[in-house]
């Protein structure tokens, strides 16, 4: 039989080994959270950042001197990025919005390497020839955006992986393209621009013909890192 003493000695041990047991449990479970949520975390891409300039023209001259004396008028849109990382378009999305005065909603979304094709007329941009929707319009970097139909790619289009955003540099539509410089086209008879249909999702030339768009005209523009699923750019942009 257990001594009087032994009982007690038993009975204080009991509560040790249940804290200590505790203890053990909740340092197992600390660890399988901690291990967790590491792996969360380096499976989830960092965002970058960068300071992103938007403008959108109703209506630019290209190559007329004094205002449309040679030229062609056209709508543009281009980014700058005025600070920040290097940004990997291909990484990116572009999403637009803009509602008329009718009060129609229209949607545009630009995310990967995509290609628009000229018009019946235009020298260097015709219906056999594909520009990217955005460019950078920089020939020694990326060389002659334009391309043969066939090809469909080109390293200075927006989404191709070689096409790199840092500051300084300029995406635009193929706006200087959209025409021949000796049209003498007025600002009453502007040229489409596909790059434009493509982003804000409608054809744009139509929309100002009728009045639906134009100077003051806003539109909403987000720049979207697809990785990491962040907003670089979420602005309203008021166009110029």
């Amino acid at each position: 039989m257990k001594t009087q003493r032994e009982k007690q000695n038993a009975q204080a041990v009991s509560p040790v080994v249940g804290v200590m047991l505790m203890l053990v449990v909740t340092i197992i479970i600390a660890a399988v959270v901690s291990a967790f949520a590491g792996g969360l975390s380096g499976t989830q891409q960092k965002a970058p950042t960068a300071v992103l300039d938007v403008h959108i023209h109703a209506l630019e001259n290209q190559g007329g001197m004094p205002g449309y004396g040679t030229g062609f008028y056209v709508p543009t849109m281009t980014i700058t990025e005025v600070s920040g990382d290097a940004l990997a378009t291909k990484d990116l999305k572009i999403t637009t919005t803009y509602t008329n005065s009718s009060e129609t909603m229209f949607a545009g979304n630009l995310s990967g390497e995509a290609a628009v094709t000229g018009e019946s007329g235009w020298n260097a941009f015709g219906t056999s020839q594909q520009s990217g929707v955005l460019v950078f319009n920089d020939v020694d970097r990326f060389g002659y955006y334009i391309v043969p139909g066939y090809e469909g790619s080109q390293s200075g289009w927006f989404g191709n992986a070689s096409a790199i955003l840092r500051p300084g540099d300029i995406l635009t539509t193929a706006a200087g393209s959209c025409g021949n410089y000796n049209d003498n086209t007025g600002p009453s008879s502007p040229h489409d621009n596909p790059g434009m249909d493509y982003l804000l999702g409608f054809n744009v030339t139509q929309q100002e013909q009728v009045g639906g768009f134009g100077t003051g005209s806003i539109v909403g523009v987000k720049v979207i890192h697809i990785p990491s699923g962040k907003m670089i750019y979420n602005q309203e942009v008021t166009v110029e």
